[in-house]
């Protein structure tokens, strides 16, 4: 048996959450680097934006389109071509990498028992983090 290549490309609906440049993709020109995608917890990062996701089903149906090339410099609004529709989307969320100390293990859990990555942090922990910091320090004074 010979070693075979074989190639499939599906479209996926993202949704990312944590976003400060509104020109990240633009600026990327659309590029990513995308880790386990297949599994229950895939990572994408765009530039220097990491983020850690999940599948959910969409509220509705997602529906993709393209845009078809004019054929002249024309100022009225793009034509549209349908490409696809799904009823899933990864939800992606801006997480921040922080450097593993040594003696530290890679996963955790929470109090509910959950798997985490202890080297990731969402947007939402570190707010809840630094509420909790500042209250103590108001405590204290």
């Amino acid at each position: 048996m010979g070693d075979e290549w074989e190639e499939e490309e599906q479209l996926v609906v993202v949704e990312l959450s944590g976003i400060i440049d509104n020109e990240l993709l633009t600026k990327n020109r659309g590029t990513c680097k995308i880790l386990d995608i297949d599994s229950e917890k895939p990572m994408m990062q765009i530039g220097h934006y990491v983020f850690a996701g999940k599948y959910e089903d969409a509220l509705g149906t997602c529906v993709l389109f393209e845009e078809v090339p004019q054929k002249e410099n024309s100022s009225k609004a793009p034509d549209l071509k349908y490409m696809c529709q799904t009823v899933k989307k990864l939800t992606m969320e801006r997480i921040f990498l922080m450097e593993k100390k040594e003696g530290e293990t890679n996963t955790g859990s929470d109090a509910d028992g959950e798997q985490k990555d202890t080297n990731c942090q969402s947007i939402q922990e570190q707010d809840k983090n630094l509420q909790k910091l500042t209250q103590d320090n108001m405590d204290t004074a």
